[in-house]
């Protein structure tokens, strides 16, 4: 079965996934968080502007959103979400590797970075990040089997 380009890169985004655990690193997958990341910000303004006796930090540190933006201080959440919302789509995840935060794109061993990603990982360097590209090579077609169950108790276990 030959498989299709979207295919292909979730098949090497679940490799990288895999990877990234394995390696015992703490990540977020942009794709589902992205968002959260950029909506923590207004979570601790809103949180800051009701008591502000407390720093920012201190809610960026103790935030329920702390698990996605892996932050611990006011400007680091703020420099992340202004780099998502400038390069939206760009970076397929975030890591802490050894209390340093890094982004990563995702590609396969057949896909090049764009334009719009080179300059994504030229604004994220400027920004104080580290970047990754995970290569994964995927086969473009898979074999597989399909075999039929016949039988059962009652003769009807049969599917087509």
């Amino acid at each position: 079965m030959n498989l299709l380009a979207e295919d292909i890169e979730q098949i090497g985004h679940i490799l990288a996934q895999r990877y990234f655990t394995e390696q015992g690193w703490k990540f977020t997958d942009l794709r589902l968080s992205g968002s959260k990341i950029i909506g923590a910000v207004e979570v601790v303004n809103e949180q800051y502007s009701r008591y502000p006796y407390m720093s920012r930090d201190w809610y960026v540190e103790n935030s329920a959103e702390k698990s996605f933006h892996l932050s611990n201080r006011w400007d680091k959440l703020t420099v992340l979400a202004s780099l998502l919302q400038t390069c939206p789509d760009m970076f397929d995840f975030l890591l802490k590797i050894n209390d340093q935060r890094s982004l990563c794109i995702v590609k396969t061993l057949q896909s090049d970075l764009n334009n719009q990603q080179q300059n994504a990982i030229a604004e994220a360097r400027r920004s104080g990040f580290n970047v990754y590209i995970f290569r994964a090579g995927v086969p473009e077609s898979l074999d597989f089997e399909l075999e039929e169950v016949v039988g059962g108790i009652s003769g009807r276990g049969t599917f087509r």
